[in-house]
């Protein structure tokens, strides 16, 4: 019943879902010219931060990346071209090496990280790129990005729309590219393959993804249900949640004569707040030894009552 409930309120969600464009950022050659950063890809960006991140890597125009992108240009090495491949009207559930590329970063592949940009928005971000080709027979793709990828120094682009009776095709020309691409030693392309789904398409896979994260949520549930009742000491319920933390964070921990949880593992806050009080402490000892030093062997000055300056000025009168 629960998880009726519960599919019939990520349907509510998902209906109102919108599309989005999704940037996959792949490396073919050489490698080292763009670098991952520790932002998550599903960090939604704009088409202005896409096209900041082409300039600021191939080093046409005068823009700067903007902050916070999950890629950036290496400081020290460029590619010597880039090819920006968009596809429209695409459903991943038709194109397994495209719903690859866009949802692993396998390095194996050359793929770096992703960008997100909400809407459809593949030809705002090909109005960014100066020379760009509409292909129109999906098996010429890959000759032709071959022959842009040779154009040293530039970016340009394909773009193809997808439909339902070329999909396979196109997704093939796409795992032939990234096979066949024959570059000189030394020599790098990067691959921005820029995907705007269909109507509906995204909002299928986000409903199937939650789906599953809600079934797991249930077997975990239950799971821990389970342990609950395995516990005959009466105290299920503050053992059970001391389980999920030993599980998840703690480590080992054993249960003490009077039912309290005890751990020799610390959470992050103890070891930062332990830190911050030993180092207090010990830099407030060490200026009170300092200050007590200072004051014994402070130098002493001539004074007129401790040294008899008194007398002898009166004696000069």
């Amino acid at each position: 019943m629960k998880l009726l409930l519960t599919t019939a309120a990520l349907a509510l969600t998902v209906s109102i879902v919108d599309a989005a464009t999704r940037v996959a950022v792949i490396e073919l050659g050489a490698t080292g010219t763009v670098r991952r950063t520790t932002t998550s890809s599903n960090l939604e960006t704009s088409v202005d931060g896409v096209a900041s991140f082409w300039s600021a890597l191939h080093g046409y125009g005068r823009k700067l990346q903007h902050a916070g992108m999950p890629v950036v240009p290496d400081l020290f090495s460029r590619p010597d071209s880039g090819v920006v491949v968009g596809l429209t009207g695409v459903d991943l559930d038709n194109m397994p090496t495209v719903s690859h590329l866009l949802n692993e970063e396998d390095r194996a592949e050359g793929v770096v990280g992703h960008m997100t940009v909400p809407g459809k928005q593949c030809q705002n971000m090909m109005n960014n790129v100066k020379k760009t080709t509409s292909v129109d027979s999906t098996s010429t793709i890959s000759s032709t990005f071959q022959t842009q990828a040779q154009n040293s120094g530039v970016v340009s682009g394909l773009k193809v729309d997808v439909t339902s009776s070329n999909a396979a095709e196109v997704d093939a020309q796409i795992a032939a590219l990234l096979k066949d691409t024959s570059l000189e030693d030394g020599k790098t392309v990067v691959l921005h393959l820029v995907v705007e789904e269909e109507d509906g398409a995204e909002r299928r896979r986000s409903l199937a993804r939650r789906l599953e994260e809600a079934q797991g949520e249930n077997k975990q549930e239950e799971q821990q249900a389970e342990n609950g009742e395995n516990n005959a000491d009466g105290q299920n319920n503050a053992q059970g949640n001391n389980n999920n933390n030993n599980g998840g964070f703690y480590g080992y921990g054993y249960f003490n004569g009077y039912g309290e949880y005890v751990t020799p593992y610390k959470t992050m806050f103890q070891i930062q707040y332990f830190n911050v009080v030993l180092w207090t402490a010990v830099g407030l000892v060490a200026v009170l030894f300092f200050s007590i030093y200072l004051m014994v062997y402070m130098p002493l000055m001539a004074d007129t009552l401790l040294f008899g300056e008194t007398a002898r000025m009166s004696q000069d009168d």
